[in-house]
């Protein structure tokens, strides 16, 4: 893999990318492993709110339409 196959930073914290040490994930490019972890934790952690909002919402409506049965 050539210099112009891969991106110049990394996509976690935009170092620059050392010429014989690049770590690659999920089709990124990171400077070490750190950043790649830092980067999935970012992704899960923005993963886990949107996953969770449908539960939430779902739950408020059951409790309104027993609300409105009971009185």
């Amino acid at each position: 893999m050539g210099i112009g196959d891969r991106p110049a930073t990394c996509a976690s914290c935009g170092k620059r990318l050392n010429r014989k040490s690049w770590y690659y994930r999920n089709g990124k490019f990171f400077c070490k492993r750190r950043c790649w972890v830092t980067e999935s934790a970012k992704a899960a952690s923005v993963a886990k709110p949107a996953a969770e909002k449908p539960a939430e919402a779902a739950a408020p409506a059951k409790d309104a339409a027993a609300t409105k049965t009971e009185g």
